[in-house]
């Protein structure tokens, strides 16, 4: 549900800043300390060399689960904050009716950073000692919404609050088909660990109804994006061969390609999508992989 909070004008980007470095610290402690570990008991018994064929195979086949952290990257129009907006264009649900607000400006906006869950399938083919081809289709879930920092007039010219009035779209539930296709290049194995690069393309399909209720005045109260995209990713990642599996820890970041901002006469003139210029899907994944 859209909702407001009239005194909290703690710029957001502040906390996605601290969220973001506090995630990659965490794998980096994660990706360390697992290093250290098998190392120690590597010295204190014989080594094992486990799937010593593994990586020789022509393909094999696995699953994901990742942690993703979605988001907008937003382009916004030039001078956005010092466009006056009519009244009838800001959501009637708020509270304010036309006959009291006049105009409106637009001072800020942020995306909210989400985390998610994805779960895929992996196909793996060799091509080559330090080379595979894979595609990985997968189905992630999480939510978005974006912010809005408004300064709100009456037809006196008087501001109708004492501070910046926020906005927030509703809650969009981000549900993607993804069919990502990698190149990954693995290094030597170091015993039963192996370090690897991936990069490539990721063509991606939204599958949430973007018209549908909440509304307002017969606009949607949702950012409106289109449904298709391409994204290109890279990321790099550890394997950990076992007796009888193969697990790797991977951290990939995916940035879209498209413009995906909805063009559509019923919603440019709408708060949402105003002050846009374009959105582009944006993407941090803690991937695990078994294979």
């Amino acid at each position: 549900m859209a909702n407001h909070n009239k005194h909290d004008t703690t710029p957001l980007h502040y906390f996605k800043q601290q969220f973001m470095k506090r995630v990659v610290q965490i794998v980096l402690v994660f990706f360390i300390a697992t290093f250290l570990v098998t190392e120690a008991k590597a010295q204190y018994r014989q080594k094992v060399f486990f799937l010593q064929n593994y990586n020789n195979a022509p393909y094999h086949f696995g699953f994901l689960l990742g942690m993703p952290i979605m988001d907008y990257s937003l382009h916004l129009k030039e001078n956005y904050q010092n466009e006056h907006h009519a009244g009838d264009q800001f959501p009637a649900s708020f509270g304010f009716s036309e006959d009291k607000l006049k105009e409106y400006q637009i001072v800020n906006v942020e995306s909210h950073t989400t985390v998610g869950f994805s779960v895929g399938v992996i196909g793996d083919i060799r091509l080559s000692d330090y080379f595979n081809f894979r595609f990985s289709p997968t189905l992630s879930l999480s939510s978005k919404f974006v912010k809005y920092n408004t300064l709100l007039y009456d037809y006196a010219g008087q501001p109708l609050t004492d501070s910046l009035y926020r906005v927030e779209s509703h809650d969009q539930l981000a549900t993607f088909l993804e069919f990502p296709f990698h190149i990954k290049y693995r290094s030597k194995r170091y015993n039963n660990i192996g370090a690897y690069l991936i990069a490539g393309v990721n063509p991606k399909v939204h599958l949430g109804n973007f018209y549908k209720i909440p509304q307002d005045k017969n606009r949607p109260m949702v950012l409106q994006t289109n449904r298709g995209d391409v994204a290109v990713e890279i990321g790099a990642g550890f394997d950990i061969y076992n007796q009888w599996f193969k697990m790797g820890v991977e951290l990939k970041f995916s940035y879209g390609l498209i413009n995906v901002l909805k063009d559509d006469v019923l919603i440019n003139d709408f708060i949402f999508n105003t002050p846009l210029k374009e959105v582009r899907n944006k993407q941090l994944q803690l991937c695990f992989t078994f294979e």
